[in-house]
């Protein structure tokens, strides 16, 4: 299983779905016991607890009182009446990059807490494929779709079909968003090193087709332009899927751009390989190099210090998300939520 970007649960989770598809599990198979694949896993029984409990949501595996946990003997219903009761909210995890999902759990999280609050069971579908969306969006809540599936989110709406798209947005959409204010944030965030005195601030960590990534390179170009400050269009790199690609193209960015005096990381997954590579290279933050970053890394670092980042309200946004599908709040556009600016260690004035 690759554990570089994906939270173990969710590696877990995959290798479950894989050998049941393979046919490793059989339908109707009973799964060894918790105990037991937690020595497999080499996992906390909590992590275990969650992977398994995703897929009896997701109606793979059944839950037996007293008895264990099976392989569903078939595979769960598929809804084709666009215009079902709302007993059952869908949750579609329609992005194809496995990176995605290590910022996914907050998310997840707060539709779960949403959904169960009102007595609504909430099942969740990971279908990237393209050529696997699923028959109707009606009654759907819709993660991080790309620009890519544009369409089929204007097809579902012009057919009346109510879903609410969660972590993306369009200025036009013709259908309910809920988003964080990226934008005003990482205005704010390099606004921040442009006071400190960095003139010199990379951008890596930039995903193409995703509207989220579309707003920090703008958001990024107005800053410089807000505060007069010329910008060097190889100050913005994008990031491989591919943890190694990723990892060679940042340190031959690094070797070619000595001149750079803080670097600003667009998510938690270009965090995590930076950190790593700065290490490797001998380069000390804040001292050699300022440190801004999207997300907050889950141990603690940056020399003992605290990291200058943008917390997105995940949990908030994914509790919204049901809430505005349950009560109807189906609107066009787009409803954003503030983020959070925490200063710390990792930023040094020059």
């Amino acid at each position: 299983m690759n554990k570089d970007f994906t939270p173990t649960y969710y590696s877990i989770k995959q290798d479950i779905r894989d050998k049941i598809a393979g046919g490793i599990y059989s339908p109707g198979e009973l799964l060894p016991s918790r105990n037991v694949m937690c020595e497999l896993y080499d996992c906390s029984w909590g992590t275990l607890n969650r992977a398994i409990t995703e897929l009896i949501l997701e109606g793979l595996l059944t839950a037996r009182k007293g008895k264990g946990t099976y392989v569903s003997n078939q595979e769960p219903p598929r809804e084709n009446n666009p215009h079902q009761a709302a007993d059952t909210l869908n949750v579609w995890l329609c992005n194809k990059h496995r990176s995605v999902y290590a910022t996914l759990s907050e998310m997840m999280d707060g539709m779960r807490d949403e959904a169960h609050k009102r007595g609504v069971s909430i099942r969740f579908l990971d279908l990237a494929d393209l050529q696997s969306i699923p028959p109707g969006l009606d009654e759907y809540i819709i993660v991080t779709p790309s620009n890519d599936q544009w369409n089929v989110l204007v097809d579902a709406r012009n057919k009346g079909e109510r879903f609410v798209v969660l972590n993306s947005s369009w200025e036009q959409a013709p259908f309910p968003c809920v988003d964080s204010d990226i934008y005003g944030a990482v205005f704010e965030a390099v606004g921040y090193l442009l006071k400190q005195g960095h003139q010199r601030i990379g951008l890596l960590g930039i995903r193409d087709g995703f509207t989220n990534y579309e707003r920090r390179v703008d958001s990024f170009r107005d800053a410089f332009k807000q505060y007069g400050v010329p910008l060097e269009n190889q100050w913005i790199v994008g990031r491989p899927e591919d943890r190694t690609e990723a990892k060679v193209l940042y340190s031959n960015w690094l070797d070619r751009n000595p001149e750079v005096t803080a670097l600003f990381a667009a998510d938690y997954t270009t965090t995590l390989i930076l950190l790593e590579l700065l290490q490797e290279k001998g380069i000390t933050i804040p001292a050699d190099l300022s440190l801004f970053i999207v997300g907050t890394p889950q141990h603690a670092f940056v020399q003992n210090g605290s990291v200058s980042a943008i917390v997105q309200p995940f949990h908030e946004m994914g509790r919204l998300a049901v809430s505005r599908l349950l009560e109807r709040q189906l609107d066009s556009g787009t409803e954003l939520l503030p983020c959070e600016l925490k200063i710390g260690d990792s930023v040094v004035a020059i």
